[in-house]
């Protein structure tokens, strides 16, 4: 068995039709497996970071977070 990472943009009209036929593909052969595997962008990794290090706005209310906006 073979493992491939693939990266679709399934904002295109291509990545739309490749994923369309490759779920479609799963469907009728157990054979392939499809995962989807959910890796933050850099920049949500960057903001994680951020707030572990305590970096981080407490906000107490709703009008006190527009105000800070």
């Amino acid at each position: 068995m073979t493992t491939i990472k693939l990266t679709i943009n399934e904002r295109t009209g291509k990545g739309k039709h490749l994923l369309a036929l490759l779920k479609e593909i799963a469907k009728t052969d157990k054979d392939i497996l499809i995962e989807s595997i959910n890796e933050p962008n850099s920049e949500t990794i960057k903001a994680m970071k951020e707030a572990e290090a305590g970096h981080v706005t407490m906000i107490e209310s709703v009008d006190e977070l527009f105000n800070s906006i």
